[in-house]
């Protein structure tokens, strides 16, 4: 009887234990379907960031929100604290769909030491002509530890594995992280974004910006949360000829997009007036007087600049467009340069009255332009001003100029090669690229500047990025009687041509954004 009695103690309890564990079964699993992180909360999405997520008891019945990077980025601190950073335009580990996580895929805090997994591309057609793979996404049946096994033979160097962790902020079927509007802005600078629409009307404001690593989204809905969108090319892979990185320093990038040239080896600090309406000015320097412009200041100070210790050139108004400027401000030692003006209209244009004292600042800032592997987002008033001064001179040398790269690369095919260029593209294109390049006089594509940039760093041999930065050319008093280019005047050429290439940028962008917005 005690047996009996034993036994069906036993089953009761079976019973009810079987019966408890289908009740929190289906418990756990109608909790995890009221999740409102449930589709994000996946290896799908999150991509590597799944493996830092924290541990989760099993007795609780409300799970956490997940956790992002806490990603910051301005001029004085670089990104996440790293001035220099290495961009890949193909992410080195298999990023998510978040769009931070597919920028911390590409933005390294080291040289990549290995090239993108293939494993982990599609092949699709190449916009440019090849074919290039798009990022795969891991499956969300995946486990955290098959995504680790084929990431394990991936490069380290853009881990972020030291970044702060903070909670994930939802948003209509995003999990974001919060930026601020700074960090934005420098983003945008160091993919070399450009506008391509923006509107605000009634229903808020929604902009457009391309890059060279992809394309941003910002939409900011009235009575809403600003959200930022970044979608990586889709016409990037495996046959990409171009080296897997370039290098890209941050507090360059600020100052560029916000109107300074400066060489801390020398002392030189300026920030360049902006675009005008038609009419006729004087520049004129004003010492430390960038705290007082009109022009980069603000985005400057709020990258962490000190405006304050910058001397500004400043465009003085002397007469409307078409009449003629009063004999008392007319000097025939001036330079008279001509400038597109802000309407933008075919014909209505700046004439820029140059004085001796300030055409030496002009040349000052042209020796210390940074160098850079990639077209800058330009303040337009600094692209404009820099570029009319030093075009008669780069004219003259540009048959010159491109024929020495074309020889550079003729001769020096394996030194490409080991700096990571596609044998073929060196031996059949990349000469002609460069010349070519050169010869143009402008244009839009980042990937003729790294050709050009990486030729003449070939050419120069040894030169550290101090010594490129700042040369003595174009204060050379014979600066227009220059025959055959040295290595000073080839590095000087170049970072001039830079200027031709790259994009204006609206830097007054952040009157459009709060100080802080979703990042999706």
């Amino acid at each position: 009887m005690d047996t009996a009695n034993l036994t069906a103690a036993w089953l009761s309890f079976a019973a009810t234990a079987v019966g408890l564990g289908g009740l929190i079964t289906q418990a756990s699993a109608i909790n995890d379907q009221l999740d409102p992180y449930h589709a994000t909360r996946t290896a799908e999405y999150l991509g590597i960031w799944i493996q830092r997520q924290p541990g989760f008891p099993f007795w609780r019945i409300t799970k956490p929100p997940p956790e992002g990077p806490a990603i910051t980025a301005r001029m004085a601190d670089g990104f996440c604290g790293v001035n220099a950073v290495h961009i890949t335009r193909i992410p080195i580990i298999p990023p998510g769909k978040a769009g931070w996580s597919i920028i911390l895929a590409m933005f390294n805090h080291d040289r990549p030491a290995l090239a993108p997994d293939p494993a982990v591309h599609n092949v699709s057609v190449a916009e440019k002509g090849g074919v290039r793979p798009t990022t795969a996404r891991p499956a969300s049946t995946d486990s955290a530890r098959s995504l680790l096994a084929r990431t394990s033979a991936a490069s380290a160097s853009a881990s972020w594995i030291h970044l702060d962790r903070k909670p994930l902020k939802r948003h209509q079927t995003h999990a974001c992280i919060v930026i601020s509007r700074t960090t934005l802005i420098t983003m945008l600078a160091a993919t070399n974004g450009r506008p391509v629409f923006q509107y605000s009307d009634a229903t808020g404001f929604r902009a457009g910006y391309a890059s060279y690593c992809g394309q941003w989204y910002i939409t900011w809905p009235i009575g809403q949360e600003a959200i930022v969108k970044f979608a990586a090319h889709d016409s990037i892979g495996a046959t990409e000829v171009l080296p897997c990185s370039f290098a890209q320093r941050i507090d360059k990038c600020g100052q560029i997009v916000s109107g300074v040239v400066s060489s801390p080896a020398s002392g030189f600090a300026v920030g360049f007036c902006g675009r005008k309406d038609a009419g006729v000015y004087r520049l004129e320097r004003s010492v430390k007087g960038f705290q007082g412009a009109h022009s980069g200041r603000h985005l400057f100070n709020m990258m962490g600049g000190k405006a304050y210790t910058v001397d500004f050139l400043h465009a003085r108004a002397v007469a409307d467009a078409g009449a003629a400027p009063p004999e008392e401000e007319e000097d025939a030692a001036d330079l008279v340069l001509e400038l597109p003006s802000k309407e933008g209209v075919k014909g209505a244009r700046v004439r820029m009255l140059v004085p001796p004292r300030e055409e030496d600042v002009l040349r000052q800032a042209l020796d210390c332009l940074p160098w850079t592997s990639l077209s800058w987002s330009v303040h337009r008033g600094t692209r404009d001003i820099l570029t009319a001064y030093g075009r008669e001179v780069m004219d003259a040398h540009r048959p010159a100029l491109a024929a020495l790269l074309q020889k550079t690369v003729a001769e020096n095919p394996d030194a490409f090669r080991a700096r990571g260029w596609d044998p073929e593209f060196v031996r059949e294109n990349m000469g002609h690229m460069a010349a070519s390049a050169v010869l143009a006089g402008g244009g839009n594509s980042g990937d003729s500047v790294r050709v050009v940039t990486d030729v003449v760093s070939a050419y120069v041999g040894d030169w550290d990025v101090s010594r490129l930065d700042e040369v003595v050319f174009w204060r050379r008093p014979d600066v227009k009687e220059v025959g055959e280019l040295d290595a000073q005047a080839v590095v000087a050429l170049t970072k001039l041509f830079v200027l031709e290439w790259s994009q204006e940028f609206d830097y007054q962008l952040y009157h459009h954004l709060p100080i802080s917005l979703y990042f999706a």
